[in-house]
């Protein structure tokens, strides 16, 4: 897969907050505290980091690697993170997609899920999902560098 952002770059300079700053600015739209409310908004924010830290876009396929990054390779229990999927909006994005393209692009999606997964089984230690303020300025080489992430 061709990266074209910097923040997809394995071995970007970016700060993870100006790297968070680029997604959302290339990434127009997303959930955050200025539609949604502060308890859905944090949620998504923690999604967004993992999309920042994993070197993933928005696209539904790199969406499905987000996913499977974050529940392999952080630290977020699987309650939490279903929790996040149980959100209207969570669930208005999946309705928007339709579940029968979700489900062909998840079977496309398969041998780069079990890429990642074979990914996060090399990691040094799992990402922490919800500790991530004090990585805001560190650059995300570091970061993937400390946790040993490789992006796809």
């Amino acid at each position: 897969m061709v990266k074209k952002l910097q923040y997809q770059q394995q071995n970007s300079q970016q700060t993870l907050q100006v790297a968070l700053e680029e997604y959302y600015a290339k990434h127009p739209g997303l959930i955050t505290e200025d539609n949604s409310s502060s308890e859905v908004a944090k949620l998504f924010r923690l999604h967004d980091i993992a999309h920042v830290v994993f070197g993933c876009d928005t696209s539904i396929c790199e969406e499905t690697l987000t996913d499977t990054w974050t529940i392999f390779g952080s630290t977020v229990k699987f309650s939490e993170y279903l929790k996040y999927l149980q959100y209207p909006e969570t669930q208005k994005l999946v309705q928007d997609v339709g579940y029968l393209k979700l489900f062909w692009v998840f079977i496309l999606t398969i041998p780069a899920v079990f890429q990642v997964i074979a990914r996060t089984r090399k990691m040094k230690q799992k990402w922490t999902w919800s500790g991530y303020e004090e990585y805001l300025n560190y650059p995300l080489s570091q970061i993937r560098q400390e946790f040993g992430i490789e992006v796809i």
